[in-house]
């Protein structure tokens, strides 16, 4: 399994700071940087306000890394996943359950 790791991934963690008008800007900054494995799970079509949403299911596995957590990023070269879900059974690899962002 850890020569399958042959990709190099960035999680990000979300961070907000106060823009000094009542609201906060938005920022992704990397956590950890890890190997990881991609595998296409599925894709999906959702209609959505009059148009086609396409989305796209993924498994990424890692190292257990405590910088991984649901609602964190993963980067893997130009594209962007939400971890939607890490399976944990308590081995050396953790599998996140994720969907590909536009």
């Amino acid at each position: 399994m850890i020569g399958e790791l042959n990709q190099r991934a960035r999680i990000l963690a979300r961070a907000t700071t106060p823009d000094g008008a009542g609201g906060y800007t938005e920022t992704w900054n990397t956590a950890a940087t890890v190997w990881a494995k991609l595998e296409p799970l599925s894709g999906d079509e959702a209609f959505v306000a009059q148009a086609i949403r396409t989305r796209a299911r993924y498994r990424i596995t890692v190292r257990r890394n405590p910088a991984i957590e649901p609602a964190r990023r993963v980067v893997l070269g130009t594209r962007t996943f939400r971890i939607l879900d890490v399976l944990d059974d308590a081995s050396p690899m953790l599998t996140l359950l994720c969907e590909e962002l536009p």
